[in-house]
């Protein structure tokens, strides 16, 4: 049985966005010093011990975020799981790791994913589906949002095509680590039973469970939902 989720604080920030969203791209930080070097490998590598599957990969952080536009750069996956792991939580507080999310519309209601237990981050809770961190895969300096949001669809809801994106519409920054996530929405023409049968099939185990939820009721459920999800939920709720 999954384990409840903690409580979540409420004072996360919440900043609405324009739809001619600019995204540009800093050079990196200065290197860090070695005492903090020495406690980011240590936090990566005691991770790893339980997650060997582990990448350092490159992914985005922001250093300024305004209605309009974002600015960041790349640094190593190493320094964002160190400022979530931390404690007492002092690693590299200014650091604000870019992820999207989206809300996925079908043709029965709102599809989310409950995070695994095993997740790095706030297992237990549900959220829209998918969400992951901005990553350069390539190994590019260039930022696609959109196709950053479709290869997580691809991965943890096996779904790959015939979908409409929108936004994002919203940014919703996490309180404990900083992580930013902008949200999105994702509509498609499939019912409930084709989404949830191309994930059982597919997709990785980011969430241990799907569920639907009818238009008509997401006013009332109740369930333990990430603050990102929910401002999406309020945003098509009437």
């Amino acid at each position: 049985m999954t384990a409840l989720p903690q409580a979540i604080p409420e004072n996360w920030c919440l900043t609405p966005l324009a739809p001619d969203l600019s995204l540009d791209c800093d050079a990196p930080p200065p290197c860090l010093d070695a005492e903090t070097e020495l406690r980011i490998e240590a936090i990566w590598q005691s991770a790893r011990l339980r997650h060997p599957d582990l990448y350092n990969g490159r992914v985005f952080c922001l250093s300024s975020m305004s209605e309009t536009q974002l600015s960041g750069f790349w640094c190593e996956y190493r320094w964002v799981l160190a400022r979530m792991k931390s404690e007492p939580p002092d690693i590299l507080q200014g650091l604000r790791p870019l992820a999207v999310t989206a809300l996925l519309l079908c043709r029965d209601g709102v599809v989310l994913g409950r995070r695994s237990r095993e997740s790095l981050y706030l297992p237990g809770y549900w959220q829209g589906v998918p969400a992951g961190s901005v990553e350069s895969r390539d190994g590019g300096e260039a930022i696609d949002l959109r196709a950053q949001l479709l290869e997580e669809l691809a991965e943890e809801v096996g779904l790959a095509s015939a979908v409409e994106t929108e936004g994002p519409l919203l940014a919703c920054e996490h309180a404990r680590t900083g992580i930013v996530d902008l949200g999105f929405l994702i509509r498609s023409a499939l019912d409930f039973a084709s989404v949830e049968k191309a994930w059982a099939e597919t997709a990785n185990r980011e969430y241990d469970r799907l569920t639907c939820i009818a238009y008509r009721d997401l006013p009332d459920f109740s369930d333990a939902v990430l603050p990102t999800t929910r401002a999406l939920l309020d945003r098509i709720t009437p």
